[in-house]
């Protein structure tokens, strides 16, 4: 028998940055994970900026930065009646080294994306191996490889799992305070919590809605078959066959995916004459592997908990993959409910806490999930003229026409701002209230705020970003403007109280006008996911609202304003 204070049943991104979150802090921790190995075939390929600034949070974003494309190949893409045929339309998105250095930002726009931290392309199968390297350098993190869950059960103080070796057949049993599932859309902890999916299942698309096919291999060719400007995702839109192709490594390995028409199946469908027809030309390659998934999914949990037992990731929330934003959602979920399982194990938190996450994270995953299946149904549900690969005048004005249409799309599934940084938790019980109404939400656009909720608006301090010099848990932003010496007072304050209830607070002094205007207040406490708790001015009670941002005592839950 092992004891741990929080099992979590999946190595996933979100089991390996939820080992991370609670590793960071000393948590003792347990990860059953039934894969030795770390994936190798392709799946999530898209890292959100969000993502990216979590990862900068832990210290690691630069080696994630380091994978994918080499350095300058462009993460573009690019719309075409056959891959290796007419271009339509494209989007020009920088490379890993342009995005490191910031030397370009393509159809971005610089203004656009206000972070340190701008999007990134690279396969799951690469991060992957960096998220348990990371996990892995804490002590108080056991990553148990090849182990598979097979029961779970709840008593009112623990959670017991039993457990099996998928190569030895080795039995265990491991009791936990707390049991995360982190296991994918089969979850077993969500099953055993009795948690149902609701939403859109399996809906029906010319493209991405059904039975889609991957086909992974490797091609010394094709770049030079393609004849064209390099890219990251390459989508064929034609009237014969559709596809979209992705790029790997920018050297020799990529991946194809086609959807299987009525009555095919995985088995029996022959993927290399739609491979062909996609791309519009024969070409050489290696296959490497073959894969069936399910297009069309818009589903979240009915509960995100239930009494010790809590889900994140696929287990909780499962997409379609337009927009790319299913395993950074779940990046994000880990993130959320790591610091809440962190300060109520350490102690300097009421369980009630932990109540919050549910009520935080489902409403974005609502969110997530409808954006993605909103582009899905621009992308998949268009209809492709017969002549649009054709000689003469109409065929150019059909191409015209879908290109702007492309164009457009385009635009809203890759330029998300405001879907990636501008979440927000308005209804939390462990944020404060102001009584002014929030901007629109709006995938495409983001309004840096610092209001209650929002994610901390990115500044420049000196060559860093405000990110950098937050605390690891609790920040106090105060801002110098009326004094150095007032603001030190203040600061000291607000320590001696949060010593007092033992709660970890790091206090930032900031003399950025800048800074200050962006943030709209004197005094501000950042919370451990870099998410506003609250803001207001020197005046405030310190010890009534970190007692609500720790859903701790008769302040819990209080609505505080930032007078």
């Amino acid at each position: 028998m092992k004891t741990t204070d929080v099992a979590i049943v999946g190595g996933g991104p979100a089991g390996l940055m939820l080992a991370i979150e609670l590793g960071c802090r000393g948590v003792d921790c347990v990860v059953l994970e039934e894969d030795v190995v770390a994936p190798d075939f392709p799946k999530a390929n898209a890292t959100s900026s969000r993502t990216m600034e979590h990862y900068r949070r832990r210290g690691f974003s630069q080696k994630i930065r380091a994978l994918g494309l080499v350095p300058d190949h462009p993460q573009d893409v690019v719309y075409c009646t056959t891959l290796a045929g007419r271009e339509l339309t494209r989007f020009s998105i920088p490379s890993r080294a342009e995005a490191l250095n910031r030397s370009s930002f393509g159809d971005y726009g610089e203004e656009s994306w206000p972070t340190p931290e701008l999007p990134h392309r690279s396969q799951q199968m690469f991060i992957e191996p960096v998220l348990r390297e990371q996990a892995q350098q804490y002590e108080s993190v056991k990553l148990m490889l090849g182990w598979q869950a097979s029961t779970v059960s709840q008593e009112e103080q623990r959670v017991t799992i039993q457990a099996r070796h998928t190569i030895n057949g080795e039995q265990m049993e491991l009791t936990a305070r707390y049991i995360v599932g982190c296991d994918g859309p089969r979850s077993l902890v969500r099953k055993s919590c009795g948690i149902r999916y609701s939403g859109q299942s399996e809906e029906a698309r010319d493209f991405f809605g059904g039975q889609m096919l991957s086909v992974f291999f490797s091609s010394q060719t094709l770049y030079q078959v393609l004849g064209k400007k390099r890219a990251w995702q390459y989508w064929a839109v034609n009237a014969v066959q559709r596809g979209l192709l992705i790029a790997i490594d920018g050297i020799d390995k990529f991946l194809f995916c086609i959807q299987l028409q009525p009555g095919q199946t995985p088995e029996s469908v022959d993927f290399k004459p739609a491979m062909f027809a996609a791309m519009g030309a024969p070409f050489d390659f290696e296959l490497i592997a073959v894969a069936p998934w399910q297009a069309g999914f818009t589903l979240v949990a009915d509960s995100f908990s239930k009494g010790r037992a809590f889900i994140a990731g696929d287990a909780a929330h499962l997409f379609t993959p337009t927009g790319g934003m299913g395993y950074n959602t779940s990046v994000d979920d880990a993130v959320n409910l790591g610091w809440k399982l962190a300060a109520v194990v350490q102690g300097w938190a009421s369980e009630k806490l932990l109540d919050s996450y549910e009520a935080e994270r489902k409403p974005i995953g609502h969110r997530n999930t409808a954006f993605a299946r909103s582009m899905a149904d621009s992308i998949g549900s268009i209809k492709v003229p017969a002549n649009v690969d054709e000689d003469g005048a109409d065929a150019v004005l059909v191409r015209e026409k879908m290109g702007h249409a492309l164009s457009q799309h385009v635009r809203n599934e890759f330029n998300i701002p405001g879907l990636q940084l501008g979440l927000r938790y308005e209804s939390s019980p462990i944020v404060a209230r102001e009584p002014e109404a929030p901007t629109a939400d709006q995938p495409n656009n983001y309004i840096p705020s610092a209001r209650p909720g929002a994610r901390a608006p990115h500044v420049w301090l000196d060559g860093k970003s405000i990110f950098d010099l937050f605390g690891r848990d609790y920040t106090l932003l105060c801002f110098t403007d009326e004094g150095q010496a007032a603001a030190q007072a203040d600061g000291t304050r607000w320590q001696e109280t949060a010593a007092a209830m033992g709660l970890p607070l790091d206090v930032l002094y900031c003399d950025s006008a800048e800074a200050h205007a962006l943030y709209g207040a004197d005094r501000v406490l950042v919370r451990p996911d870099h998410h506003i708790a609250w803001r207001g001015d020197a005046s405030a009670d310190a010890a009534g609202l970190l007692a609500m941002a720790c859903a701790r005592g008769s302040h819990a839950g209080r609505q505080l304003n930032a007078a």
